[in-house]
């Protein structure tokens, strides 16, 4: 499935279709029951490179800020959960876990909600 562009807007009928097309059915739900008050756009890999080695980040980056995005505050384990997925997505998509750890310390460190950045766990439902 081909992903929106980094910046475009995303509408919640194209955020289902990715979540069933990625087997994110939890977050699907999660942002029915409760969607965030801002709409979503990823910014890919935050403050990061969006490829690595002619190897696109962006898909692995676009996931990790679509759950970000649906978070709310206090969810520890489901940010790291969100933080470590994108790791492994990292890793599988260069072969190697060099780049994947590193991202990985940089979103636990940079990401954390007391941050309040546009790319802060819940990003969605800051005010």
């Amino acid at each position: 499935m081909e992903l929106p562009k980094k910046g475009e807007e995303v509408q919640l009928s194209k955020i289902k279709e990715i979540c069933e097309a990625y087997g994110l059915h939890d977050l699907w739900v999660k942002i029915e029951k409760d969607p965030p008050l801002k709409p979503f756009k990823s910014d890919g890999c935050s403050m990061w490179v969006d490829s690595w080695k002619g190897k696109s980040l962006y898909p692995a980056c676009f996931l990790h800020d679509l759950k970000y995005w649906a978070g709310r505050p206090g969810e520890d384990v489901e940010r790291l959960a969100a933080d470590a997925e994108l790791t492994i997505h990292v890793a599988k998509l260069l072969g190697s876990t060099e780049m994947a750890e590193a991202m990985f310390h940089g979103v636990r460190v940079g990401g954390h909600e007391i941050f309040k950045r546009s790319f802060s766990w819940g990003f969605g439902r800051s005010t």
